[in-house]
Parts: structure tokens; C-alpha cells; sequence
């Protein structure tokens, strides 16, 4: 079973570092996004709340998941 999600992350590791970092920074602005959403209501401006669908939300997770899982093989050989 480890043999075949090896393989199913393995090759998933396209542009290894560039799609962690890329996901890293698309997760700040989502949380940057949620903080806002949570004090919008709170300030008066309920219409200036930003709806995020939520498959843009599990594409960025996944992304880092497998950003994650790939580091072990993209770190540099000592």
C-alpha cells in the first residue's frame, strides 16, 4: 500500500518547490481573506465580505499536502 502512494505523490511532484511555495503564498492570502471575513460583519461591512468557493480552498491544501509529502525527495543529497 506505501509502494502505491508513493507512487500516486511521487507523481504528483511537478515543479517541485515552485508549486509548494506558489501554494504557500495562495494559503496566506486565504487566511488573510478569512481574518477579513470574520471582521467585516463586526466593522459594519457586511457586503465588502469576500465568498471564496470552496474547491479553491481544498486545491491549496492539497497542494501544500503534497508539497509536503514530496520534500524527503527534493532535498539535496549530503
Amino acid at each position: 500500500m506505501q509502494a502505491y502512494l508513493n507512487l500516486i505523490i511521487g507523481a504528483l511532484n511537478f515543479f517541485p518547490g515552485l508549486k509548494t511555495k506558489a501554494a504557500a503564498v495562495a494559503a496566506l492570502a486565504l487566511a488573510i481573506i478569512s481574518a477579513w471575513n470574520g471582521a467585516a460583519p463586526q466593522l459594519g461591512l457586511e457586503g465588502a465580505v469576500v465568498h471564496i468557493p470552496e474547491w479553491i480552498n481544498a486545491t491549496v491544501l492539497a497542494a501544500l499536502g503534497i508539497g509536503a509529502a514530496n520534500q524527503p525527495k527534493n532535498l539535496p543529497k549530503p
